[in-house]
């Protein structure tokens, strides 16, 4: 099995976790720099305060998307290189079921 879908799920939580991620700090940065008539209401330190939520936020739940997507990945790398492994230990193995080399 390839596991073609799992290993896209994996990447694609990569993906959206960067945009996220990215996301938040834009906005943050437009929260906190802006200077739009309507954001003039609210003081400096309660827009900066947003901004900082904002990012943290996108921070939190980014990161979390991307190192699951990044764990996937991993699993299933780990499979392959196992599944390999297996190949070869098995292709030394003879019909009879002693080791080619003899016992070690």
């Amino acid at each position: 099995m390839g596991y073609r879908f799992t290993r896209g799920w994996g990447r694609a939580s990569v993906v959206v976790g960067a945009g996220l991620f990215v996301l938040a700090l834009l906005m943050a940065a437009w929260l906190g720099f802006s200077n739009d008539a309507e954001f003039e209401r609210f003081s400096p330190v309660v827009r900066i305060l947003a901004a900082l939520v904002v990012s943290l936020v996108g921070l939190i739940v980014g990161g979390t998307m991307i190192v699951a997507g990044q764990l996937v990945s991993v699993l299933l790398d780990q499979r392959d290189l196992l599944a390999r492994i297996h190949q070869v230990l098995a292709a030394r193995v003879d019909a009879s079921g002693e080791a080619i080399g003899g016992p070690r």
